[in-house]
């Protein structure tokens, strides 16, 4: 039935091959175009969305407590304290009152809005973000924090800090009045202490030094004093519009907060120029006396205004604070040795924004050479890492572009028709776009990860391949059926070519390629397909995503290539056929020959190593293989990764050196709050809502709703007995950590149990408290509880902040109630457990809490059994998720490799020995990569899990060669290899150099793939052909089956010859010109006669004709009983 389908189509194509040819165009270019114009293109601005999990336990957890946060905003349905529900009803109901008493004045009239319009125009502000930076400053300066604020205590002024700062801001003026040259905005390189201290806020990057000299010797400060007036001038007026000012009317930028300016502060100098021998000298003698200051807390945020006890020259400024804390690295006046000082780092803040709007800027810096004499810039934190990934991203394309370019030309070369080539391309193109089609209306899909673009290299390649195997099956067959079907003349073979065939043979041809050619496509492309699918098992979307692209991507790749590949060979060779030399014409006959040599050479080689060295190849390559297990799944293992920031450039970029040598060097990094290293980790537990994640998995943005635990409740009075022990209890943990004086929001039930111990009746207002008072016993009733919780909250919300500091913690009510309710409830305290990147350190901690808690949940009232643990776990369930996810996944893609081989090879033993070179293909090339330090990450993550999927390719291709091949083993190992070693060996380099291309990128994710690319094809290549053909050479079988030309009685030599090719694919057609070779057996002799017509074109006529004479007749006999 199939094959009917087939022939039906073939002659479909033949008589109507424009139509099909304008059909299928029109289909896909409708498919393409659709989502690209009615859909939003991706957008890479936040490369890193994504990369977080979905779905597994604790992914569920951070899910529903990131909703029950959202939902006690004013807005929402929760509220932390009853007393905002009846202010807020109050405000609507004051809202609602006053809009409608001006609506009833008002009447019908309508205000006129142009006056008001004008009056509220708002004037523009030229100075771009100057405002929104200045007011930040200001705020942060306002904070008051003691120790680790990043600005000045103005709180609490004197009048000396009053009259420094009216001098500070008239020396500003005098110099905004200075004469200038006109539109040139000014840099001075001056020193002041009025733009307040550095922030991590503001632009800043890291100097060092070339000949291990201190920075703090005189020759390298003044060097640093030049360096950073280069700096500041190399901006220009970008620099100008952007810089912080401290007030909105000044002209002139704050000054840069480096180490020369802070050395002349102490020194009393308005500039770092005028600074000599003597005042770097004096200035690392206070940086000596200070630091132990410093480091014992003494020295402060604020210590200028005369708040610490501390020498005066410890404070001036704050010049020393800064200067150890923001600017010096912390190996220098260290605790162990104050006298240390030796200075190898140095931060220099610049007063421009940490954002996107410094870019310009930083494309010139970039274009400059970031040096000056022995001093470089190693690192950079401009906070651009999302916008220059955005960018790049595109421009980096051209090296896909050289990849397709390279590929192209190959295709050129091989098929010598660029039409041909075009049309190929064409195919590609639209298996992205119609994969793109299915990704967002059929699947759905919204979020399109960067890692998608990754997808094209892998198409190219695939669409490259399947055009080699399917164009080298029709000249094969095309040529084997047209010269066994013509009549040999006296003056040799006619120069007939498949442009001059009649339909007959022209649908015979085309249904006997695509017989053979769409086996060994699809078998390929499900491989391939399966093992990117495996990857959906993934719990992060950005892998998910992918596996869904990747697969789909694959899929259509496949139906386009039996679907318009077919059709625009028929018409390139037949419709389009043109006799005449060109010029590809010689660079193909060259090319071929040169192959040619290259092919018998390769084959010859490999047949000699496998026959004559088979033990050895299986002992060495075996023994490599099981390295590699040990290598991958024991020791050293999968490299989980160490650092929350994900690497999006090359190691030595200056934003990744800034990430991964250089921030942990400086004091104000590595205790800041995004680092998160050295904070306890919390011990928190929710009650009244579900660990229910009922968003869209595939799509980070959405987060789902909310759900409530309909059997909750914490008034019934078994409730509150297990609650009041369960928090008891977790004080006698070893985990928990003893914290001094009171915590009232912790652990509610405790302080509502004191504040319901209070006496009735207050002696002092004669206020009666009953119920809630000590009257009422322990467990309260539930009537009591609920109206009693009320007015314990209000009480609490109204304590002093130095007792209670609101936080997560505590009861959540429902504001629709009325009362308002308990909907859930947090109980929070705090862990020994410092928090830690280290995977062990996490598991050990959450395997610990987590089985005390579901003991103890184990005897909890029926109300509060559905509680939950969670801490700041997000980071730890990443690598838990790529540690296994990532196995799992190849296991899984493996499998399915080794069901797709069962029914290729028809052979348990071959598909065995297919599926161990498989295995050791992926696990070495595992291996290499964990030896060259890849972390476990998400782009990693997607390699290693398709690898096995990848590296079947080759395999398949040796297994179906060896199934096909009669005779012993010995010779059915020659044939694969004669079949196979050349074909796969240019399909390995084809896909290698696509790969090679992207090497040479700056984004880290491109050259990833690169290298894993150009290593899984040679890894995969190498393992099919000298381990799997040795490995067949000594456990397979011989076959005594006879040839399929034989087993097949032959209607006519069409159908001989179609049948003499079985199974035939592109690596079944290249055979050695010597004895080993299998051949196709046929007649070829010239008076062989036959009852079968092949009609040829009424206008072809022969070369060797003259003047018509000896032209070929319409009617060719030939021989029916071969």
């Amino acid at each position: 039935m199939q094959f009917e389908m087939l022939a039906a189509y073939s002659r479909f194509i033949v008589r109507h091959s424009y139509l099909v040819l304008f059909t299928v165009s029109i289909l896909s270019i409708v498919l393409t175009v659709i989502p690209l114009i009615l859909h939003e293109l991706p957008s890479f601005s936040d490369p890193i969305v994504g990369f977080e999990t979905r779905g597994t336990t604790l992914a569920h957890r951070f899910i529903a407590w990131e909703n029950l946060n959202d939902e006690t905003r004013p807005s929402k349905r929760l509220a932390v304290n009853p007393k905002e529900i009846e202010d807020q009803i109050r405000m609507n109901r004051t809202y609602y009152n006053k809009t409608h008493q001006d609506r009833s004045r008002s009447g019908r009239r309508r205000p006129k809005k142009k006056d008001r319009n004008k009056k509220n125009k708002m004037v523009p502000n030229i100075t771009g973000l100057e405002k929104t930076w200045s007011d930040y400053s200001e705020l942060n300066i306002s904070d008051g924090h003691v120790h680790w604020g990043f600005g000045i205590n103005v709180t609490n002024e004197d009048e000396h800090a009053v009259l420094l700062k009216d001098h500070s801001r008239k020396q500003w003026l005098s110099l905004k009045n200075m004469q200038r040259i006109a539109d040139k905005p000014i840099n001075l390189n001056y020193a002041s202490g009025t733009c307040g201290p550095p922030i991590s806020d503001y632009a800043h990057l890291v100097i060092t030094n070339t000949d291990n000299s201190s920075l703090l010797s005189y020759k390298n400060v003044e060097r640093l004093c030049k360096f950073q007036s280069y700096l500041v001038e190399l901006g220009g007026y970008e620099y100008y519009e952007l810089c912080q000012r401290t007030t909105h009317s000044e002209d002139i930028c704050c000054p840069v907060w480096s180490l020369p300016n802070y050395i002349a502060l102490i020194s009393g100098k308005d500039s770092c120029v005028n600074l000599n021998k003597e005042d770097v000298k004096k200035a690392v003698t206070i940086l000596k006396k200070c630091a132990g200051y410093f480091h014992n807390f003494t020295l402060m945020a604020a210590c200028d205004l005369d708040h610490c006890n501390v020498p005066k020259y410890c404070t001036q400024h704050n010049a020393v604070y800064n200067l150890l804390f923001y600017l010096i690295d912390s190996e220098a006046f260290s605790p162990l040795n104050n006298a240390q000082k030796f200075v190898k780092n140095t931060m220099l803040f610049l007063p421009l924004p940490r954002s996107d709007t410094v870019l310009p800027y930083y494309k010139k810096l970039e274009n400059s050479n970031m040096s000056y004499d022995n001093l470089v810039i190693p690192a950079i934190d401009f906070g651009l890492k999302n916008a220059l990934f955005d960018i790049w991203i595109i421009e980096d394309t051209w090296l896909i572009a050289l990849g397709g370019i390279f590929v192209f030309a190959c295709v050129w070369i091989y098929t010598r028709s660029l039409i041909l080539t075009l049309f190929l391309f064409a195919a590609i193109t639209f298996s992205l776009g119609i994969a793109y089609f299915f990704y967002v209306y059929v699947f759905n899909l919204h979020f399109f990860p960067f890692m998608n673009l990754l997808v094209i290299v892998i198409v190219l390649g695939i669409g490259a391949d399947d055009a080699f195997i399917y164009v080298k099956i029709w000249k094969m067959i095309g040529k084997q059926l047209i010269k066994d079907n013509v009549v040999y003349q006296e003056n040799g073979v006619l120069d007939i070519n498949i442009s001059s065939a009649g339909e007959t043979i022209l649908v015979q041809i085309l249904e006997e390629t695509m017989r053979h050619s769409i086996v060994t496509i699809f078998i390929t492309t499900l491989t391939t397909a399966v093992a990117f699918y495996a990857s959906y098992v993934s719990y992060i979307p950005a892998i998910n995503c992918f596996s869904v692209f990747a697969g789909t991507a694959v899929l259509v790749n496949f139906v386009l290539m039996m679907t318009w590949l077919p059709i625009s060979v028929f018409i390139v060779d037949v419709k389009l056929y043109a006799k005449k030399k060109t010029f590809l014409d010689l660079v193909h006959k060259n090319v071929n020959e040169m192959w040619e040599n290259i092919r018998i050479v390769l084959n010859r080689f490999t047949i000699i190593c496998v026959t004559k060295f088979h033990i050895a190849f299986v002992v060495v390559m075996g023994a490599l293989g099981f390295i590699s297990l040990v290598v991958v799944f024991y020791s050293p293992g999968l490299h989980l990764p160490d650092s929350k920031q994900f690497q999006l450039f090359q190691t030595s970029h200056p934003f990744e050196q800034y990430e991964m040598q250089y921030r942990d060097k400086f004091l104000f990094e590595r205790l800041s709050k995004d680092l998160g290293t050295g904070t306890k980790m919390p011990l928190r537990w929710v009650w009244g809502v579900k660990a229910i994640d009922n968003g869209n998995h595939m799509d980070p943005a959405s987060k789902g709703h909310l759900v409530f635990d309909e059997n909750f409740s914490i008034s019934d009075p078994k409730s509150q007995s297990w609650l009041l022990g369960f928090c008891a209890r977790i004080k006698g943990q070893p985990f928990y950590q003893q914290t001094l004086g009171p915590l009232l929001p912790n652990c509610f039930i405790e302080s509502f149990k004191m504040y319901m111990s209070r006496r009735c009746i207050d002696n002092i207002d004669k206020i009666n408290r009953s119920p809630c008072c000590e009257t009422s016993k322990f467990p309260y009733k539930k009537e009591v509880f609920d109206f009693c919780i009320i007015k314990a909250m209000e009480s609490l919300y109204q304590t002093p902040r130095e007792l209670f500091m609101p936080g997560v913690a505590g009861p959540k009510f429902l504001r629709s109630a009325k009362p308002p309710i308990i909907a859930a409830l947090v109980v929070e305290f705090e862990s020994i457990v410092p928090y830690s990147l280290s995977y062990s350190e996490m598991n050990k901690f959450f395997t610990e809490v987590e089985k005390w808690t579901q003991t103890e949940l184990e005897n909890a009232p029926a109300g509060m059994k559905c509680g939950w643990f969670l801490s700041d776990f997000q980071f730890y369930d990443l690598q838990r998720t790529l540690a296994s996810g990532t196995i799992v996944a190849l296991l899984l893609s493996a499998a399915l490799g080794f069901i797709v081989l069962i029914p290729a090879t028809l052979n348990f033993v071959t598909s065995v020995c297919a599926l161990t070179a498989m295995i050791f293909s992926s696990t070495v090339t595992i291996a290499v990569l964990v030896i060259n330090n890849w972390k476990l990450n998400i782009l990693e993550s997607v390699a290693i899990s398709t690898s096995a999927g990848l590296a079947v390719d080759f395999s398949l291709h040796y297994a179906l060669s060896y199934t096909n091949a009669s005779g012993n083993k010995s010779a059915r190992v020659k044939y694969a290899l004669s079949a196979s070693s050349s074909p796969t060996a240019a399909a390995a380099l084809t896909s290698g150099f696509a790969g090679v291309f992207l090497l040479r990128s700056n984004l880290l994710p491109y050259s990833q793939i690169g290298a894993f690319l150009v290593l899984i094809m040679t890894v995969s290549w190498t393992y099919a052909t000298f381990f799997l053909c040795s490995l067949l050479h000594i456990v397979g079988r011989s076959s005594i089956k006879e040839s399929p030309s034989r087993e097949r009685k032959p209607v006519s030599r069409v159908n001989s010859v179609s049948s003499g090719v079985p199974n035939l694919e592109s690596h079944e057609l290249e055979h050695l010109a010597d004895s080993n070779r299998t051949n196709v057996t046929h007649s070829q002799s010239p008076s062989s006669v036959s009852a079968t017509t092949v009609v040829l074109h009424d206008d072809y006529k022969t070369p060797h004709c003259k003047n018509g004479k000896n032209s070929i007749k319409n009617n060719i006999i030939v021989d029916e009983n071969d």
